[in-house]
């Protein structure tokens, strides 16, 4: 388990399941091409999930684990190129939703 100091959950809602499924497959060769500049600047884990436990949403989840603050505003810079890119490639219009935590304790089962 990473030794994470701050932690982001974003979701992305899509308007149709083919936007999700491309926005889906589109977003995750965009972060492949930013791996290394992703593990330099300090993120530590990446996890995607498809919400389904909410009706007629069409829904990602996006959590982000990072050493600390420096890492996560670095992190930031690379998201906001990845952002348009994924734009300029796909024209999906997808809604954004961020929420960031600092790390108050972690368990593992």
């Amino acid at each position: 388990m990473p030794n994470s100091k701050l932690m982001s959950y974003i979701t992305s809602d899509f308007q149709t399941k083919s936007d999700l499924k491309v926005g889906e497959i589109e977003w995750e060769k965009i972060m492949q091409q930013r791996f290394d500049k992703f593990k330099n600047a300090g993120a530590l884990r990446q996890t995607v999930s498809q919400i389904w436990n909410k009706e007629g949403a069409l829904r990602l989840g996006h959590l982000w684990e990072y050493r600390d603050e420096k890492s996560f505003i670095e992190c930031q810079k690379i998201f906001r190129e990845a952002e348009i890119e994924f734009k300029e490639k796909t024209g999906i219009e997808w809604r954004v939703f961020s929420n960031r935590g600092v790390i108050l304790y972690d368990v593992e089962y």
